[in-house]
């Protein structure tokens, strides 16, 4: 909702087409405050109360929300913009590895997709409610919104039930000890080759998000000659591919997994399960994308897109599950982070390198540059491997 919000308040502080820019460097310092912010919060959610520093976090982001109304000038609202996300910056990788230890293992992939979910239903839903807040209250209602669903996010948080934190004690924080913490999530990533070979497929996530986050406006208006109403459709359409795939996996995995007996024989079935949709993940965004030079038609791009939300949930939710298998909770705040800032940095790469692809070689070409890149990037996913996928534990990972 306030990207939305962020778009129409820069239009009218510009008063142009240089809210474009406005709204582009943002998404950049976005990224930027993910990238500086996210691995050191990691270090202070293994070692602080992970509930208190999600509530904080909701509760200055509600704050500094709530300002955006009252920006005179375009550094306000780089400033803001930065210092909100690097606030994010510190709630996910807590939130994240705070999961774990709200819901059974057990539950853990029902867990992670339907919160999947609630993302995409957010993602198709906010802007619909934004442009209604517009018509009827203006800009500032929208910034003022959603600073009060922050508030609604801390009291969820707060009344919580999270179980006692378990693993080993910190030792004491020190500055010769910060680098070496700091990297911790990033050697426990890199360490594991299923989570090397998910974090390689990120990038083919990373490279189709962009995609249809950057190019659909413009294959949509310029190459289709359709309306605004038609970039919201094809739009949406990600989401309700990403949604549903979810729910399946969901529904899927449950009863998948509910006739394994033990840990060591679970652990083995997500090994298997989840390499088989990393891959498939990966193809899927590939093929899809490889059609785009034959400038298929509108309701053929649509579903087109519907897989490609398929496609990055298939990447993204067996990543966060592996991610849980094999992480202890004293350093999940330090694992997810590195994973974060990460997954981050290849969005940060694919921004930009496909905005200037669809200017040099048009959105058609562009698409199917991006989807040669996604099939490189699935066939060295699975060159690297996803390590054992016969029953077995980890002994540094309780189960």
């Amino acid at each position: 909702m306030t990207t939305v919000g962020l778009a129409l308040f820069a239009y009218q502080l510009t008063g142009g087409p240089s809210a474009a820019a406005v709204v582009g460097n943002a998404l950049m310092l976005r990224i930027l405050a993910f990238l500086l912010f996210s691995q050191p919060a990691g270090v202070l959610a293994d070692r602080w109360d992970r509930r208190k520093m999600l509530v904080a976090a909701d509760v200055i982001r509600c704050a500094l929300l709530a300002l955006f109304p009252f920006i005179t000038a375009i550094w306000q609202v780089y400033a803001l913009v930065f210092a909100i996300n690097g606030v994010t910056a510190f709630f996910t990788p807590a939130y994240d590895a705070s999961v774990p230890a709200v819901v059974a293992r057990d539950y853990y992939v029902q867990a992670v997709s339907l919160s999947r979910v609630a993302v995409d239903v957010e993602n198709v839903a906010a802007p619909a409610l934004a442009g209604v807040l517009v018509a009827f209250f203006g800009v500032r209602w929208v910034f003022w919104f959603d600073a009060a669903t922050y508030l609604v996010s801390a009291a969820l948080v707060l009344f919580a039930s999270l179980s006692a934190r378990t693993g080993k004690v910190a030792p004491p924080f020190s500055a010769r000890a910060f680098l070496r913490e700091v990297t911790h999530g990033t050697r426990v990533l890199l360490g594991e080759p299923s989570l090397r070979q998910a974090l390689t497929l990120s990038f083919a996530e990373a490279t189709a998000g962009a995609a249809a986050i950057v190019v659909t406006v413009v294959y949509v208006r310029d190459v289709l000659q359709r309306t605004n109403s038609a970039v919201a459709f094809a739009m949406a359409c990600v989401g309700v591919g990403s949604a549903l795939v979810a729910l399946a996996l969901a529904r899927v995995t449950g009863r998948y997994e509910k006739s394994v007996r033990g840990p060591a024989a679970l652990h083995g079935l997500r090994h298997r399960w989840a390499r088989r949709a990393l891959l498939v993940g990966g193809l899927l965004l590939g093929l899809l994308l490889l059609p785009g030079a034959l400038t298929p038609p509108f309701l053929a791009f649509s579903f087109l897109w519907v897989l490609n939300g398929a496609g990055q949930a298939l990447v993204a939710i067996p990543s966060s599950t592996l991610l849980a298998e094999h992480t202890r909770d004293d350093e999940r705040g330090r694992a997810y982070a590195a994973h974060f800032a990460l997954t981050h940095f290849f969005w940060l790469l694919a921004y930009p390198a496909v905005g200037h692809a669809a200017v040099r070689w048009g959105a058609p070409a562009t698409f199917t540059a991006a989807g040669v890149l996604c099939l490189l990037v699935t066939v060295v996913a699975g060159l690297i491997g996803g390590g054992k996928r016969e029953p077995h534990i980890h002994s540094q990972v309780p189960v």
